[in-house]
């Protein structure tokens, strides 16, 4: 989209410029985006949500006789985007948009965007990651006692286990497929979810505003790894950056107040 320099003192100039905020290229943008949004090896996708307040704020200063206009605009493009992503999801928003303040409307579709289609990838190796160190102890455990140990060569054992500050990492690493596909049938709540992906207060106030009408973990996200066409890539980037995550695990703690 253009940007917008100078005055625009003209009904039908700016009717023409907010027509191109119109519901049906709002939509089609957001189905192609959730379309690409498992992108293992690929760059995040740039938050549309920014893109679209940096065009408005744009319209806003070259058309100024036009703010209650742009401002309604604005609103009614996010509400859709909210919209949108909660139907992909199976949720469902809890609050009247009219309850929620423009600047926090913005914040939730940025937000909302971000978790949900730009970084989504990124947000669930993160999960599978977290998970897997601030369940160790218990993880260690299972595995201690339910699968044999792991033959190999003195090298390729001493070689893995110097990647590992705490040696329980050695035993989830050698057994990682098994945890990770063991993830597939846990009940993970949105509310768990949200506390892997935001900080305290945001994941709060998220879990307040979105409510799960289906199962969105094992819809969405335990779904790549049931699919022959993601596991290998889900499986090989959690091995690699828990790898490198478990060097130092002090960063990936939860406290209390966030269980």
């Amino acid at each position: 989209m253009e940007n917008y320099v100078g005055s625009i003192d003209t009904d039908m100039a700016i009717g023409s410029i907010l027509s191109n905020f119109e519901t049906p290229w709002i939509m089609h943008t957001i189905q192609d985006s959730l379309n690409m949004k498992f992108r293992p090896y690929q760059e995040p996708m740039p938050n549309f949500v920014d893109i679209l307040q940096r065009q408005f704020d744009a319209v806003l200063m070259a058309s100024p006789d036009y703010t209650d206009q742009v401002l309604e605009v604005r609103k009614q493009t996010y509400q859709e985007i909210i919209t949108a992503i909660c139907e992909y999801y199976g949720l469902r928003f809890t609050k009247p948009f009219e309850d929620i303040h423009p600047v926090e409307l913005y914040g939730i579709a940025q937000t909302m965007y971000d978790v949900f289609i730009s970084r989504f990838t990124q947000y669930m190796i993160e999960f599978y990651i977290r998970y897997i160190i601030y369940n160790s102890d218990s993880i260690y455990a299972y595995l201690t006692n339910s699968i044999p140990p792991k033959r190999g060569s003195a090298k390729e054992k001493d070689q893995i286990s110097k990647n590992y500050i705490d040696p329980k990492y050695l035993l989830i690493h050698q057994n990682l497929n098994t945890v990770i596909l063991n993830m597939t049938t846990y009940d993970v709540p949105l509310d768990t979810l949200l506390k892997f992906f935001l900080d305290q207060n945001q994941a709060a106030r998220m879990s307040e505003l979105l409510e799960d009408t289906g199962d969105i973990y094992k819809n969405h996200y335990a779904v790549y790894l049931q699919d022959n066409r993601y596991m290998a890539d889900v499986l090989t980037v959690v091995k690699l950056q828990l790898q490198s995550h478990t060097q130092d695990t002090s960063n990936y703690q939860l406290t209390k107040s966030e269980e």
